[in-house]
């Protein structure tokens, strides 16, 4: 658990009244601090983003909420300081709920997707940073260099030449899916940043909304790596893609490929900057779905196989040969190594 900072302790005290009691809630990937605070007027969540500026956070809540989408509401900010007040959701995600509820509201979150898609057009998001900002090769490439540093390089040591190999393959899959139409896009669309308060579905973590693919939402849904639907998200993306008709299975396999290795960078990174185990246990999951992707898109076989081939044959800080079986990934402690 965090302490909240002095400054910012005051500054949600002189708003929130000087009775109000602050505790620690988990910090997401971003590293940001979230309290609840109890005061006379009600429970509230306050944010400090400590130097992870909140402009675009602001922008995209007031594009959201201005057009009708479940966002939370936010009452206090001080953009310069990182700080916010905003209504509490609760504790319940998406990702809490019971199997039979979970799929009930799955099929909320895919509408939710849909309207967002339908409604957030390039004119009506003109004047906000998400309609400035847009999805790219490069912007894919570099994500994925990310999960070739920290996975492949750092975590298992593998070589450097085969870690440049890995790369060509995995700027030709990024250029594939940079291309086609353009639609508005959460960017982190699953099951830990949809909340449940009172049986319906609010977002969070919206600050880095920008124009991309179709398929890229969709896939972090239904391809989470937090929890697997099985079979069924064929189904659901199959559903999707005959209501909207802007994409192919092919195209969704290979943005839920791309998707699927930049959150194993992530995973990766969150282990070795601040020691995250829980991290790793979502890694085998998520490396398990390639093998899906390429049963549908037969252009993605050799990169999978690239990826399969490298996670069998080294180990470093972690050991990942059992992902096929296993949740767990074996952390290499250094009394190991020296034996």
């Amino acid at each position: 658990m965090h302490e909240p900072a002095g400054a910012f302790e005051q500054w949600v005290r002189r708003r929130l009244g000087e009775s109000s009691a602050m505790t620690s809630l988990a910090r997401d990937a971003s590293r940001r601090d979230f309290y609840r605070v109890a005061s006379p007027s009600g429970s509230f969540v306050a944010m400090d983003s400590g130097r992870i500026p909140i402009d675009s956070w602001l922008d995209i809540n007031a594009l959201l909420a201005s057009r009708g989408f479940p966002v939370p509401k936010i009452l206090y900010s001080d953009p310069p300081a990182g700080w916010a007040v905003m209504e509490d959701l609760g504790d319940t995600r998406l990702l809490d709920l019971p199997e039979a509820e979970y799929r009930a509201h799955l099929d909320e979150a895919v509408d939710l997707l849909e309207r967002m898609q339908r409604d957030l057009t390039p004119s009506e998001c003109a004047e906000s940073i998400a309609g400035k900002r847009h999805f790219t090769a490069n912007y894919f490439q570099a994500e994925l260099d990310h999960t070739l540093e920290h996975l492949f390089f750092r975590l298992l040591g593998v070589p450097q030449e085969e870690v440049t190999a890995l790369q060509l393959q995995f700027r030709e899959l990024c250029a594939g899916i940079a291309e086609g139409p353009r639609v508005f896009t959460h960017r982190d669309y699953h099951s830990a940043n949809l909340m449940i308060p009172s049986g319906r579905i609010v977002m969070v973590d919206w600050q880095d909304a920008r124009f991309g693919p179709p398929e890229y939402d969709l896939v972090s849904l239904l391809r989470d790596s937090y929890i697997d639907v099985g079979s069924d998200w064929e189904s659901h993306a199959r559903k999707f893609l005959a209501s909207t008709g802007r994409s192919t299975m092919f195209r969704v396999a290979s943005c839920a490929c791309q998707r699927s290795l930049k959150a194993a960078g992530t995973f990766a990174f969150q282990y070795r900057a601040f020691e995250r185990e829980d991290y790793l246990r979502s890694l085998p999951r998520t490396l398990r779905y390639l093998g899906g992707y390429a049963g549908i898109c037969p252009r993605l076989r050799p990169l999978v196989g690239s990826v399969y081939r490298l996670l069998d044959a080294y180990t470093s800080e972690i050991d990942l040969r059992g992902f096929r079986e296993s949740d767990a990934p074996v952390v290499v402690h250094a009394a190991q190594e020296e034996q």
